[in-house]
């Protein structure tokens, strides 16, 4: 059978690419087809067409338009379109729209209107005129798309790119532009702006013990009183954190800003009723004013903040204005503040170790642990600086949490290159020692870095102990029964210390460097020395001198019968690789 088709069954018809059916004419009723098109175009469309007389007198909506608005066709046509208006635009928008379409251009904008239920609806739409033969202007024709899912959506992205999700008042980024906006208009005006920068005290405080949930609830009550203090031309913002910014616009005298930061102060006099908590939270208040104390956003910024620094030293809860006899301590300090917040994540932290010798032998007995910061900023940074900044900020308990890994690790190194009996001294801040948490973070320490807890000596001071002396000597009992050491240092500097010692099970005492320092002059403090080391050896504590720094007062502490020595006088402080090196082999 052929596969040909039949030419003569079915005679060859032109393809719609061939030339002769191309060239063909148009059948008569093209136009009307083509219009019958269009109109099923329109009707069938999502978008909103609508026609209008040249006066604005609707003529025809089509079903897109009926949905979208909810105005049926029969309550549209006859009517000028300003039934669907919803107030927001302003007149001037309305003028701009018939101006140029009256000059015979289309007009394109999102409309702001309001559907039959009352509902506002964003319409993204084109307004064209219709022009007839003779060129004028017969008809305007107007289509529109709903856009409202899509401006909401956008609006969302820039409420979260500019305002706090917590408290729902403005961020950082918002912040510096109502900053950068108000000094503008002050400098026409020649007003003056006020910055007043806003710290909880404490708050870490409350985050840590009761829960981050109870801390946000404080965080949006604060936000809350910050508001009802300013009017509503000004603004408050939220930094993060516990930070809030107020700004005060068109100021007469810097006694408006006083006023408002004395409000805020005892706006936060009255407790929080937070669940269960009533809660007490005071404000440092930092206080700079434009022009005098900078001229753009970042100065009075820092300004401020420097002066809310000040505030906090000064015993917190009170306002500071800044001033600029404010030394470059102060601002060093705030910087350095600034700064630690995120030095353990950049590795600027690392330890030394110095070793404590038996004199006896000359033998080290073990290695006291010794934090060091060094900022590629700042230098190196003196513990008794950033110690203090770390209790403040509370990153301490991070920090120690890391040194003591760091130092089990190191230390159990130089035990296994020949030295198994070292000891590690490490020292534990109040904070630390406090921290529920504390005996299993040990328990894990040791644990993961396989070093003996009997070769651990974990070194308090005195005033941490006899804080609480009932909760301290059970905390003792639970570090004791992990296995490590137990030392009192700085021993002789706090209140009660005879009187509570035997309290504690303690191995070893240190007594505190200033009595050695000054125990070659000053006949009490050696006197000190020597009742503390009896008291020591009676007891059956190990005792040792810290501090030591030349051979006059190690030969009297060797007289008094102290032989475990600590100071520059025998070794200074190493790091561990050179540590390895200067420790004589076991």
């Amino acid at each position: 059978m052929s596969a040909t088709p039949d030419s003569s069954a079915h005679p060859a018809q032109p393809a719609p690419g061939d030339a002769e059916h191309t060239s063909s004419p148009a059948p008569a009723d093209a136009p009307l087809r083509i219009l019958q098109m269009l109109a099923l175009a329109v009707e069938h469309t999502d978008d909103a067409v609508m026609i209008t007389r040249p006066d604005g007198v609707i003529e025809y909506v089509n079903p897109g338009f009926e949905r979208i608005t909810g105005y049926p066709a029969d309550q549209a046509i006859g009517r000028t379109p300003g039934f669907l208006r919803s107030g927001a635009p302003s007149p001037g928008f309305y003028g701009q729209l018939w101006q140029t379409i009256r000059l015979g251009r289309s007009f394109r904008a999102v409309f702001t209107n309001r559907r039959r239920n009352g509902d506002i609806y964003f319409e993204e739409k084109t307004i064209s005129p219709i022009r007839g033969r003779d060129g004028d202007i017969r008809h305007f024709v107007a289509t529109g798309k709903d856009v409202t899912e899509r401006m909401a959506a956008t609006r969302h992205l820039e409420h979260k790119a500019h305002y706090d999700s917590l408290t729902g008042l403005p961020n950082r980024s918002l912040l510096h532009d109502r900053l950068h906006q108000a000094i503008q208009r002050a400098q026409r005006k020649g007003r003056l702006v006020a910055v007043q920068f806003v710290d909880l005290d404490r708050f870490k405080i409350i985050n840590d013990t009761l829960g981050h949930a109870t801390g946000d609830r404080v965080l949006i009550e604060a936000a809350r009183r910050l508001r009802d203090c300013l009017r509503a031309t000004d603004t408050v913002a939220r930094l993060g954190g516990d930070e809030f910014v107020l700004i005060q616009e068109d100021l007469e005298h810097p006694d408006m800003a006083e006023q408002v930061a004395r409000k805020v102060l005892d706006t936060f006099s009255s407790h929080f009723p937070i669940g269960i908590h009533d809660l007490f939270v005071n404000v440092s208040i930092g206080v700079a004013l434009y022009p005098g104390d900078g001229a753009d956003p970042e100065s009075l910024l820092m300004r401020a903040d420097l002066a809310m620094y000040q505030a906090k030293e000064a015993g917190r809860n009170s306002f500071r204005f800044f001033e600029a006899a404010l030394d470059a301590g102060s601002m060093r300090s705030l910087t350095l503040e600034s700064a630690i917040g995120e030095a353990l994540e950049r590795r600027e932290f690392s330890l030394v170790y110095q070793p404590l010798i038996d004199t006896r032998s000359q033998a080290p007995l073990a290695v006291e642990a010794l934090l060091r910061w060094h900022s590629p900023r700042h230098g190196s940074i003196p513990p008794d600086h950033f110690i203090p900044l770390l209790e403040e900020n509370g990153r301490i308990g991070d920090v120690a949490r890391w040194a003591l890994r760091e130092a089990l690790r190191q230390v159990r190194t130089l035990q296994e290159a020949g030295h198994p009996r070292l000891r590690l001294a490490f020292n534990l801040s109040g904070r630390q020692f406090r921290d529920p948490g504390l005996v299993q973070d040990i328990r894990a320490a040791l644990d993961d870095t396989g070093f003996d807890p009997r070769l651990l000596d974990l070194e308090l001071t005195e005033h941490t102990l006899t804080d609480n002396p009932e909760a301290a000597a059970a905390a003792l009992r639970a570090l004791r029964q992990l296995g490590v050491r137990l030392s009192l240092d700085d021993f002789g500097t706090g209140y009660s210390s005879i009187a509570l010692l035997a309290h504690f099970p303690l191995h070893s005492l240190k007594i505190d460097r200033s009595f050695i320092q000054h125990m070659e002059r000053d006949q009490q403090a050696a006197i000190i020395v020597r009742s503390s080391a009896g008291l020591a050896r009676n007891l059956g504590l190990e005792v040792i001198a810290e501090g030591v720094e030349n051979l006059a007062q190690l030969a009297l502490l060797q007289e008094l019968g102290c032989h475990l020595i600590q100071g520059q006088v025998l070794a200074r402080p190493l790091a561990a690789d050179e540590l390895g090196r200067a420790l004589a082999p076991a």
